[in-house]
């Protein structure tokens, strides 16, 4: 369910300073909103791509998200605050969930656009470079029900962060690549409101939809 923070040319300098890492950090606390087209693609533990989807992503603070996929079947998960949505427009139904607190996803977004501490959940247990990126690997300090390790790829020429691997406790791995990104754009709290169709069935999120 969906990823930026760091200018930390100098790690490498300074011996992977955590210091590079709260200064990237503080300058995203000044985002305001977000907007991206994303492919995210779904592997199990062997490795095998059990699921590609595309859409847009659209974020706000604090703690709105909206994710409209395009394919392979049109679906919106809305999260506003604990609640969340999801819409799925090909089979007519609406799941609910009013205490919605987390997911792998939303807890990467709100810590890479200025919602949490970094350094205070993270361990920068690497960072590396690659022709055209910087790339950060991250493991949660206190041990996590979902996030085993977190692989952050940032842009060398715009900071901008274009792809994350969130890979769970079992080896399940969730790659988004992130493109066309806009930042401040004015969004509106409305735009993270959702209006259950009339014509929608309403039932309880499951509870292993987001496992």
């Amino acid at each position: 369910m969906m990823r930026i923070f760091l200018a930390f040319a100098v790690l490498f300098l300074y011996d992977k300073n955590p210091d590079i890492v709260s200064l990237l950090q503080s300058r995203y606390d000044k985002i305001k909103d977000f907007k991206a087209e994303f492919i995210q693609s779904y592997y199990g533990s062997n490795g095998t791509l059990l699921m590609e989807s595309t859409g847009v992503l659209y974020y706000k603070k604090s703690g709105m998200f909206r994710w409209n996929y395009k394919t392979p079947k049109q679906k919106d998960f809305v999260i506003k605050g604990n609640n969340l949505w999801v819409y799925l427009k090909d089979d007519g139904i609406v799941y609910v969930d009013d205490d919605f607190k987390s997911s792998q996803i939303k807890l990467v977004l709100l810590f890479l656009y200025g919602e949490g501490s970094i350094e205070r959940e993270f361990n920068v247990e690497k960072a590396d470079e690659e022709a055209e990126f910087f790339r950060l690997l991250l493991v949660p300090r206190e041990e996590s029900a979902q996030i085993a390790r977190l692989v952050i790829h940032l842009r060398k020429k715009t900071y901008n962060v274009e792809k994350i691997e969130i890979t769970d406790k079992i080896g399940n791995r969730n790659v988004f690549h992130f493109r066309n990104l806009e930042f401040d754009t004015g969004l509106k709290d409305s735009f993270f409101s959702f209006k259950i169709p009339d014509d929608a069935e309403v039932s309880p999120l499951p509870k292993d939809m987001f496992k």
